[in-house]
């Protein structure tokens, strides 16, 4: 009987350890995520990065899909992106710049925040910044 009581209360400390250890290990990732991130971002948010990015040409259009932790700069680094591939593929008449926001590394809870749209026609270029309010 006294085997059985010391094997409950054994059992019932490794639970409360196991319990403590997972919460301290999901705080941990999420600090991670958020101070790597929010560096990124800053960087980010200085000069466009092109390896941050993923490119497609079809036709005459261009569409970039860039990722960010936080929607903050969101208009920004879709603006820079926008401007960045105007100038770097200045033949085109269509620019699409989708900045995807993912606020887990873990869980893929990634969506389409903002979609911004450059437009060239004869002279003229025209920016429509379009969010998505669900995101």
């Amino acid at each position: 009987m006294l085997e059985k009581e010391v094997f409950l209360k054994n059992t019932a400390i490794s639970l409360i350890l196991l319990a403590f250890l997972a919460l301290l290990s999901l705080s941990a990732t999420g600090s991670l995520v958020t101070g790597t991130s929010g560096v990124f971002n800053k960087v980010q948010g200085e000069v466009f990065q092109e390896t941050s990015s993923e490119v497609t040409l079809q036709d005459n259009k261009l569409f970039i899909s860039i990722n960010q932790k936080e929607k903050e700069n969101s208009e920004k680094a879709v603006i820079e992106c926008l401007n960045f591939y105007s100038e770097k593929y200045p033949g085109l008449t269509e620019y699409t710049c989708d900045l995807v926001v993912r606020t887990n590394i873990i869980i893929d809870d990634s969506c389409n925040y903002l979609t911004g749209v450059l437009v060239k026609k004869d002279s003229e270029e025209s920016i429509t910044l379009d969010y998505n309010s669900s995101c």
